[in-house]
Protein backbone atom coordinates (compact mmCIF):
# COMPACT_ATOMS: atom_id res chain seq x y z
CA UNK A 1 0.00 0.00 0.00
CA UNK A 2 1.40 3.62 -1.07
CA UNK A 3 2.62 5.67 2.31
CA UNK A 4 0.12 8.32 2.98
CA UNK A 5 0.38 11.81 0.78
CA UNK A 6 0.58 14.19 2.95
CA UNK A 7 -1.72 17.01 2.94
CA UNK A 8 -0.07 20.11 2.26
CA UNK A 9 -1.95 20.51 -1.34
CA UNK A 10 -4.81 21.73 0.69
CA UNK A 11 -3.98 25.44 1.34
CA UNK A 12 -2.64 25.61 -2.33
CA UNK A 13 -5.70 24.00 -3.89
CA UNK A 14 -8.40 25.97 -1.90
CA UNK A 15 -6.85 28.76 -2.49
CA UNK A 16 -6.33 28.43 -6.30
CA UNK A 17 -9.64 27.22 -6.72
CA UNK A 18 -11.38 30.25 -5.08
CA UNK A 19 -10.73 32.40 -8.06
CA UNK A 20 -13.45 31.89 -10.32
CA UNK A 21 -11.54 32.56 -13.34
CA UNK A 22 -9.50 29.14 -12.64
CA UNK A 23 -12.66 27.21 -10.91
CA UNK A 24 -14.37 28.22 -14.30
CA UNK A 25 -11.02 26.07 -16.41
CA UNK A 26 -11.39 23.54 -14.08
CA UNK A 27 -14.98 22.74 -15.41
CA UNK A 28 -14.20 23.41 -18.51
CA UNK A 29 -11.22 21.12 -18.91
CA UNK A 30 -12.52 18.34 -16.05
CA UNK A 31 -16.67 17.86 -15.52
CA UNK A 32 -17.31 16.65 -19.88
CA UNK A 33 -21.39 17.49 -19.62
CA UNK A 34 -22.68 19.57 -22.12
CA UNK A 35 -24.66 21.83 -19.69
CA UNK A 36 -21.18 23.33 -18.12
CA UNK A 37 -20.71 25.58 -21.64
CA UNK A 38 -24.12 27.17 -20.42
CA UNK A 39 -22.84 28.37 -17.14
CA UNK A 40 -23.32 32.36 -16.98
CA UNK A 41 -19.72 32.57 -15.71
CA UNK A 42 -20.65 36.18 -15.14
CA UNK A 43 -23.06 34.96 -12.01
CA UNK A 44 -20.22 32.35 -10.66
CA UNK A 45 -20.08 33.65 -6.92
CA UNK A 46 -17.80 31.30 -4.31
CA UNK A 47 -20.54 31.33 -1.31
CA UNK A 48 -18.69 31.90 2.36
CA UNK A 49 -18.01 29.57 5.02
CA UNK A 50 -21.08 30.10 6.98
CA UNK A 51 -23.27 28.92 3.91
CA UNK A 52 -24.18 26.07 5.17
CA UNK A 53 -25.86 25.00 8.73
CA UNK A 54 -23.00 25.96 11.35
CA UNK A 55 -23.72 22.54 12.88
CA UNK A 56 -22.50 21.00 9.93
CA UNK A 57 -19.13 19.09 9.87
CA UNK A 58 -17.59 21.12 7.00
CA UNK A 59 -14.07 20.34 5.66
CA UNK A 60 -11.75 23.08 5.36
CA UNK A 61 -10.01 21.99 1.86
CA UNK A 62 -14.43 22.50 0.34
CA UNK A 63 -15.88 24.93 -1.49
CA UNK A 64 -18.83 26.17 -2.82
CA UNK A 65 -19.83 27.92 -5.58
CA UNK A 66 -23.14 29.39 -6.76
CA UNK A 67 -23.71 30.24 -10.73
CA UNK A 68 -26.75 30.84 -13.26
CA UNK A 69 -27.34 28.57 -16.01
CA UNK A 70 -30.01 29.47 -18.34
CA UNK A 71 -31.05 31.73 -15.61
CA UNK A 72 -31.66 28.79 -13.13
CA UNK A 73 -29.66 28.75 -9.59
CA UNK A 74 -26.81 25.87 -9.43
CA UNK A 75 -24.23 25.25 -6.47
CA UNK A 76 -21.57 23.72 -7.25
CA UNK A 77 -20.10 21.49 -3.69
CA UNK A 78 -16.05 20.73 -4.80
CA UNK A 79 -15.03 18.48 -1.82
CA UNK A 80 -11.32 18.17 -2.38
CA UNK A 81 -10.16 14.99 -1.18
CA UNK A 82 -6.17 15.43 -1.42
CA UNK A 83 -5.25 12.19 0.58
CA UNK A 84 -4.14 8.72 -0.58
CA UNK A 85 -6.32 6.41 1.19
CA UNK A 86 -9.52 6.26 -0.40
CA UNK A 87 -12.82 7.76 1.68
CA UNK A 88 -15.54 4.62 1.24
CA UNK A 89 -18.25 7.12 2.98
CA UNK A 90 -18.22 9.58 0.31
CA UNK A 91 -21.42 9.05 -1.12
CA UNK A 92 -23.01 9.51 2.27
CA UNK A 93 -20.58 12.58 2.80
CA UNK A 94 -22.45 13.62 -0.50
CA UNK A 95 -25.71 12.86 0.54
CA UNK A 96 -24.88 15.42 3.82
CA UNK A 97 -23.64 17.51 2.05
CA UNK A 98 -26.41 18.47 -0.78
CA UNK A 99 -29.04 18.40 2.09
CA UNK A 100 -27.38 20.61 4.20
CA UNK A 101 -27.57 23.03 1.04
CA UNK A 102 -30.92 22.17 0.46
CA UNK A 103 -32.45 22.52 3.77
CA UNK A 104 -31.15 26.06 3.58
CA UNK A 105 -32.64 27.09 0.51
CA UNK A 106 -35.92 25.33 1.47
CA UNK A 107 -35.70 27.54 5.12
CA UNK A 108 -35.01 30.77 3.25
CA UNK A 109 -37.23 30.62 1.26
CA UNK A 110 -40.91 32.21 2.71
CA UNK A 111 -43.69 29.85 3.27
CA UNK A 112 -45.75 31.10 0.72
CA UNK A 113 -43.35 30.45 -1.88
CA UNK A 114 -42.60 27.00 -0.83
CA UNK A 115 -46.41 26.76 -0.93
CA UNK A 116 -46.26 27.55 -5.13
CA UNK A 117 -46.71 24.97 -7.57
CA UNK A 118 -43.65 25.89 -9.29
CA UNK A 119 -41.83 26.37 -6.68
CA UNK A 120 -38.43 24.22 -7.03
CA UNK A 121 -35.02 23.93 -5.34
CA UNK A 122 -31.89 24.40 -6.98
CA UNK A 123 -29.86 21.53 -8.36
CA UNK A 124 -26.23 21.09 -6.00
CA UNK A 125 -23.67 19.70 -8.25
CA UNK A 126 -21.30 17.75 -6.44
CA UNK A 127 -17.08 17.38 -7.20
CA UNK A 128 -15.02 14.92 -6.00
CA UNK A 129 -11.48 16.28 -6.64
CA UNK A 130 -8.97 13.65 -5.83
CA UNK A 131 -4.92 13.57 -6.01
CA UNK A 132 -4.17 10.01 -4.04
CA UNK A 133 -2.22 7.47 -5.28
CA UNK A 134 -4.28 4.63 -4.69
CA UNK A 135 -6.71 4.25 -7.30
CA UNK A 136 -10.61 5.56 -6.40
CA UNK A 137 -13.05 2.52 -5.94
CA UNK A 138 -15.27 3.61 -3.56
CA UNK A 139 -19.05 4.21 -5.15
CA UNK A 140 -19.63 7.24 -7.38
CA UNK A 141 -23.80 6.42 -7.02
CA UNK A 142 -25.85 6.65 -3.79
CA UNK A 143 -27.44 4.16 -5.07
CA UNK A 144 -24.47 1.96 -4.94
CA UNK A 145 -24.17 2.83 -1.11
CA UNK A 146 -27.29 1.37 -0.15
CA UNK A 147 -27.77 -1.98 0.01
CA UNK A 148 -29.29 -3.89 -2.53
CA UNK A 149 -30.20 -0.55 -4.11
CA UNK A 150 -30.26 -2.41 -7.61
CA UNK A 151 -33.08 -4.01 -6.41
CA UNK A 152 -35.29 -0.96 -5.89
CA UNK A 153 -36.46 1.90 -8.46
CA UNK A 154 -37.73 4.31 -6.25
CA UNK A 155 -34.93 5.18 -3.91
CA UNK A 156 -33.15 7.93 -3.22
CA UNK A 157 -29.81 8.52 -5.65
CA UNK A 158 -26.88 10.72 -7.15
CA UNK A 159 -23.75 10.63 -9.10
CA UNK A 160 -20.95 12.75 -7.60
CA UNK A 161 -18.25 13.47 -10.98
CA UNK A 162 -14.70 12.13 -10.09
CA UNK A 163 -11.95 14.08 -11.20
CA UNK A 164 -9.23 11.87 -10.49
CA UNK A 165 -5.56 13.39 -11.23
CA UNK A 166 -4.46 9.53 -11.33
CA UNK A 167 -6.75 9.56 -14.86
CA UNK A 168 -5.70 12.56 -16.18
CA UNK A 169 -3.25 13.10 -19.03
CA UNK A 170 -0.43 15.02 -17.90
CA UNK A 171 0.46 16.00 -21.63
CA UNK A 172 -2.79 17.34 -22.13
CA UNK A 173 -1.99 19.11 -18.82
CA UNK A 174 0.97 20.86 -20.00
CA UNK A 175 -0.15 21.83 -23.52
CA UNK A 176 -2.87 23.94 -21.72
CA UNK A 177 -1.53 27.36 -20.64
CA UNK A 178 -3.77 27.59 -17.35
CA UNK A 179 -3.14 27.62 -13.72
CA UNK A 180 -5.43 24.64 -13.39
CA UNK A 181 -3.68 21.92 -15.32
CA UNK A 182 0.11 23.77 -14.25
CA UNK A 183 -0.75 22.85 -11.25
CA UNK A 184 -2.21 19.27 -11.49
CA UNK A 185 0.63 18.64 -14.05
CA UNK A 186 2.73 19.11 -11.02
CA UNK A 187 0.87 17.67 -8.44
CA UNK A 188 1.15 14.44 -10.64
CA UNK A 189 4.68 14.09 -10.81
CA UNK A 190 6.20 11.30 -8.14
CA UNK A 191 7.58 13.14 -4.90
CA UNK A 192 10.79 11.08 -5.40
CA UNK A 193 11.20 12.28 -8.82
CA UNK A 194 13.13 15.40 -8.12
CA UNK A 195 14.35 15.48 -12.07
CA UNK A 196 10.79 15.26 -13.39
CA UNK A 197 9.83 17.71 -11.08
CA UNK A 198 12.38 19.82 -12.66
CA UNK A 199 11.48 19.16 -16.10
CA UNK A 200 8.09 20.31 -15.75
CA UNK A 201 8.18 23.50 -13.64
CA UNK A 202 10.73 24.35 -16.58
CA UNK A 203 8.43 23.44 -19.02
CA UNK A 204 5.30 25.35 -17.83
CA UNK A 205 7.91 28.40 -17.09
CA UNK A 206 9.46 28.68 -20.37
CA UNK A 207 5.64 29.03 -21.53
CA UNK A 208 4.99 31.62 -19.19
CA UNK A 209 4.43 33.97 -22.10
CA UNK A 210 0.92 32.04 -22.96
CA UNK A 211 -0.54 32.40 -19.93
CA UNK A 212 -2.80 35.00 -18.85
CA UNK A 213 -0.27 37.04 -16.11
CA UNK A 214 -2.96 36.57 -13.03
CA UNK A 215 -2.93 32.81 -13.74
CA UNK A 216 0.42 32.49 -13.94
CA UNK A 217 1.15 34.20 -10.82
CA UNK A 218 -1.88 32.15 -9.38
CA UNK A 219 0.10 29.02 -10.18
CA UNK A 220 3.84 30.37 -8.63
CA UNK A 221 1.60 30.90 -5.45
CA UNK A 222 0.15 27.10 -5.73
CA UNK A 223 3.90 25.81 -6.40
CA UNK A 224 5.04 27.58 -3.30
CA UNK A 225 2.71 25.92 -1.10
CA UNK A 226 3.71 22.42 -2.58
CA UNK A 227 7.34 22.95 -2.70
CA UNK A 228 7.00 23.55 1.02
CA UNK A 229 6.85 20.21 1.98
CA UNK A 230 10.33 19.67 0.46
CA UNK A 231 12.22 22.55 1.24
CA UNK A 232 12.13 23.18 4.67
CA UNK A 233 13.62 27.12 4.27
CA UNK A 234 11.19 29.97 3.14
CA UNK A 235 14.59 31.85 1.65
CA UNK A 236 15.16 28.41 -0.81
CA UNK A 237 11.52 28.66 -1.59
CA UNK A 238 11.97 31.99 -2.84
CA UNK A 239 15.03 31.70 -4.74
CA UNK A 240 13.19 28.92 -6.43
CA UNK A 241 10.26 30.84 -7.06
CA UNK A 242 12.22 34.17 -8.21
CA UNK A 243 14.07 31.66 -11.16
CA UNK A 244 10.94 30.61 -12.34
CA UNK A 245 8.91 34.43 -12.58
CA UNK A 246 12.37 35.35 -14.34
CA UNK A 247 12.08 32.80 -16.92
CA UNK A 248 15.26 31.99 -18.18
CA UNK A 249 15.19 28.56 -19.11
CA UNK A 250 19.61 27.78 -18.38
CA UNK A 251 19.49 29.62 -15.20
CA UNK A 252 16.09 28.64 -13.80
CA UNK A 253 17.05 24.97 -14.93
CA UNK A 254 20.48 24.99 -13.67
CA UNK A 255 19.53 26.96 -9.59
CA UNK A 256 16.32 24.98 -9.14
CA UNK A 257 18.71 21.62 -9.57
CA UNK A 258 21.17 22.54 -7.40
CA UNK A 259 18.73 24.13 -4.71
CA UNK A 260 16.75 20.79 -4.63
CA UNK A 261 20.33 18.68 -4.63
CA UNK A 262 21.52 20.64 -1.96
CA UNK A 263 17.87 20.25 0.33
CA UNK A 264 18.06 16.68 -0.67
CA UNK A 265 21.63 16.37 0.82
CA UNK A 266 20.33 18.18 4.15
CA UNK A 267 17.67 15.96 4.29
CA UNK A 268 19.68 13.16 4.29
CA UNK A 269 21.85 14.64 7.25
CA UNK A 270 19.05 15.42 9.21
CA UNK A 271 18.05 11.54 8.59
CA UNK A 272 21.17 10.17 9.62
CA UNK A 273 21.06 12.59 12.87
CA UNK A 274 17.70 10.94 13.72
CA UNK A 275 18.88 7.70 13.22
CA UNK A 276 21.48 8.60 15.50
CA UNK A 277 19.74 10.01 17.81
CA UNK A 278 17.21 6.96 17.90
CA UNK A 279 19.86 4.57 18.26
CA UNK A 280 20.91 6.41 21.09
CA UNK A 281 17.48 6.54 22.86
CA UNK A 282 17.37 2.88 22.14
CA UNK A 283 20.77 2.35 23.96
CA UNK A 284 19.14 4.26 27.42
CA UNK A 285 15.97 1.89 27.07
CA UNK A 286 18.57 -1.11 26.86
CA UNK A 287 20.04 -0.58 29.81
CA UNK A 288 17.53 0.47 31.89
CA UNK A 289 16.07 -2.96 31.41
CA UNK A 290 18.92 -4.45 32.50
CA UNK A 291 19.24 -2.51 35.65
CA UNK A 292 15.86 -3.73 36.35
CA UNK A 293 16.98 -7.18 35.25
CA UNK A 294 19.72 -6.57 38.31
CA UNK A 295 17.02 -5.70 40.77
CA UNK A 296 16.65 -1.90 41.15
CA UNK A 297 13.04 -0.46 41.03
CA UNK A 298 11.54 1.85 38.25
CA UNK A 299 12.24 4.78 40.42
CA UNK A 300 15.93 4.07 41.17
CA UNK A 301 16.96 3.08 37.24
CA UNK A 302 15.09 6.12 36.67
CA UNK A 303 16.76 8.63 38.98
CA UNK A 304 20.30 6.89 37.69
CA UNK A 305 19.82 7.67 34.17
CA UNK A 306 17.42 10.79 34.10
CA UNK A 307 14.55 9.21 32.43
CA UNK A 308 11.65 11.01 30.92
CA UNK A 309 8.10 10.16 31.52
CA UNK A 310 7.46 8.64 28.10
CA UNK A 311 10.81 6.70 28.53
CA UNK A 312 9.89 5.17 31.87
CA UNK A 313 6.73 3.52 29.85
CA UNK A 314 8.92 2.13 27.39
CA UNK A 315 11.15 0.40 29.86
CA UNK A 316 8.05 -0.75 31.86
CA UNK A 317 6.37 -2.19 28.63
CA UNK A 318 9.80 -3.73 27.38
CA UNK A 319 10.12 -5.25 30.76
CA UNK A 320 6.36 -6.23 31.26
CA UNK A 321 5.65 -4.05 34.25
CA UNK A 322 2.73 -3.00 35.19
CA UNK A 323 3.66 -0.63 38.07
CA UNK A 324 4.24 2.79 37.34
CA UNK A 325 5.99 5.69 39.25
CA UNK A 326 4.34 7.25 42.57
Amino acid sequence: MPMAKENYHDKGYKELLSKTRNFIKFLYHFVHYEWVKRVDINSLQLCDKGFIDSDFDELESDLIYSAKVEGKLVYFYIITELQSTVDYTMPYRVFGYIAAILKREFENASENERKRAGFRLPVVIPIVFYNGEEKWTAPCSFKEYLQDGDLFEDVIDFRYTLVDINQLDREYLLKNRDAICAAIAVDKVDDNDSRQLIDSVVEISGAKSDFDYDEFKDFTVWLKHTLSHRVKSDEDVNEIISLIEEGDEDNMRTGVDRLLENIEAKGEARGEARGEARGEANGIIKSAVLLLDSGMTVHEVSERLKLTNEQIEQVEIRAGLDTQMA
